[in-house]
C-alpha cells in the first residue's frame, strides 16, 4: 500500500510538471480589487494583475506540498516516539532476562558444588 501511495504521489508530481510545461508561455489577467470609479474623468478602474500560469500551478504545488507535509509531521513524530519507547521497552526486558539467565547460571553452579561437596561427604 506504501509503494502505491508513493507511485501516486510521484505520477501526480510528474502530471503537475506536465501541465507546468506546456502552460510556460500562458498568461492570465485576474481582477485583484473590485471597480473604483473616479468621478473627475467618469472612468472605472480595476486593479489588475497578470500571473504566469505555470508559475501559479508551481506556486499552488508547492503550497499543498508545505501543507501536507505540516499535517503529517506531528504524526510522524508521534510514531518516533512510540518507536522509541518500545525500543527502550525491549531493551529493558533484554537486561531482565540477562540478568535472569546470570542468576539462573550461578544457582547452577552453586548446586553443582553442593552436589560435589555431597559427594565427597558421603565418599568418605
Amino acid at each position: 500500500m506504501r509503494k502505491l501511495m508513493q507511485i501516486m504521489a510521484y505520477l501526480a508530481i510528474l502530471g503537475v510538471m506536465f501541465i507546468v510545461i506546456l502552460n510556460v508561455r500562458d498568461s492570465v489577467t485576474i481582477q485583484v480589487w473590485g471597480p473604483r470609479f473616479d468621478a473627475a474623468a467618469n472612468m472605472v478602474y480595476h486593479s489588475t494583475k497578470t500571473l504566469n500560469i505555470a508559475f501559479y500551478t508551481v506556486c499552488i504545488m508547492l503550497a499543498g506540498l508545505f501543507a501536507g507535509v505540516a499535517l503529517t509531521l506531528p504524526f510522524y513524530f508521534a510514531e518516533l516516539d512510540k518507536i522509541a519507547a518500545y525500543r527502550r521497552e525491549l531493551e529493558r526486558r533484554d537486561v531482565k532476562s540477562d540478568t535472569s539467565n546470570s542468576k539462573v547460571k550461578v544457582l547452577e553452579a552453586k548446586v553443582e558444588v553442593l552436589e560435589r561437596a555431597l559427594r565427597n561427604a558421603l565418599g568418605q
